[in-house]
């Protein structure tokens, strides 16, 4: 069982700078694809993919922000 004082309602240092590498990663693999999908359209399906993963990315983040209206508020 945790102890009501260990319990941290605050989001992670970590955690956020995972969620914004992960999508700095993927909007450099777009840049990426773009650059290679004006000359190639074989590149369309990888765009398409980054895109979704973006998006889902995206959805994650606005979940996470939704849930945190829940918590309750700290004292200052």
């Amino acid at each position: 069982m945790v102890p009501p004082g260990a319990v941290s309602f605050g989001a992670s240092p970590c955690k956020v700078d995972q969620s914004l590498s992960q999508h700095l990663r993927i909007m450099s693999c777009l840049q990426a694809i773009a650059i290679l999908l004006e000359k190639n359209d074989a590149y369309l399906p990888i765009f398409l993919r980054l895109e979704k993963e973006l998006e889902i990315e995206q959805a994650k983040r606005d979940t996470i922000e939704r849930a945190r209206r829940y918590l309750p508020r700290q004292p200052h």
